[in-house]
């Protein structure tokens, strides 16, 4: 074989190879290329939390409760996160709700004075959050309002011992004790804001377990005398 001749198959040989490994990186990165060439809109991920405050029936049923909420009113709310799911289990009647505040109307809309520790509240301070944002079917999956039989100057003074607690900066309670006043947590507050309007301290019972007394969401709405207004489950 002459040298020409030699030199001529080697040249066709790499050539073959190289030829090879484009068709082999064609194919191993096919995707890619036709995302190059024809390039797609990105699918991102739906949350259920998404999903949920996309839903219209959810934002209407949102808006409703703005209506027809009045003074003094105990909202729940049922949330979503893994904290709410642990604080439903407590309850040993109703496990739907993992949450209470109380409702004012202050300069025509409702807001709900609550207590809560969370990433969102990193000073861990009582609050007083827009209804909206307090049952909102993005963290929710649905609320619940309840109401009182309070004479209207209870419910005057019931304002005034929320607004009390709020300016005093009261601080949520991670140790759950009901023998502090300084520190509250959520279904506390509720407890000690009406034993204080009404004078009763048994006015709502308490949850015993093992010899430790606790107020659950589900003792804040166990009297004979107080009336549902609305219950709403979000559609998931």
């Amino acid at each position: 074989m002459s040298q020409n001749t030699e030199h001529k198959n080697r040249k066709l040989h790499a050539g073959l190879l190289i030829l090879m490994l484009l068709l082999f990186v064609a194919a191993y990165n096919r995707r890619w290329i036709r995302n190059e060439l024809d390039p797609q809109p990105l699918v991102a991920e739906v949350m259920p939390g998404d999903r949920r405050a996309a839903n219209p029936w959810n934002s209407t049923r949102a808006d409703s409760c703005i209506r027809i909420v009045r003074n003094g009113d105990l909202v729940l709310r049922a949330g979503s996160d893994a904290i709410s799911a642990l604080f439903k289990r407590v309850n040993t009647r109703d496990k739907t709700y993992s949450h209470a505040g109380i409702v004012f109307i202050e300069n025509g809309y409702p807001f709900v004075y609550n207590c809560i520790g969370s990433a969102a509240n990193p000073d861990a301070l009582l609050r007083r959050d827009s209804l909206y944002a307090y049952i909102t079917p993005a963290d929710n999956l649905g609320y619940a309002v309840y109401r009182y039989q309070l004479r209207p100057a209870q419910i005057e003074k019931l304002y005034a011992v929320a607004v009390r607690y709020f300016k005093e900066r009261r601080r949520f309670d991670p140790h759950f004790d009901l023998s502090t006043d300084s520190a509250l947590y959520c279904t506390e507050f509720v407890y000690k804001a009406l034993q204080e309007t009404t004078g009763d301290k048994k006015y709502l019972p308490l949850t015993e377990a093992s010899g430790y007394s606790f107020v659950s969401v589900d003792n804040l709405f166990s009297r004979k005398d107080i009336s549902l207004v609305c219950r709403i489950g979000y559609i998931q």
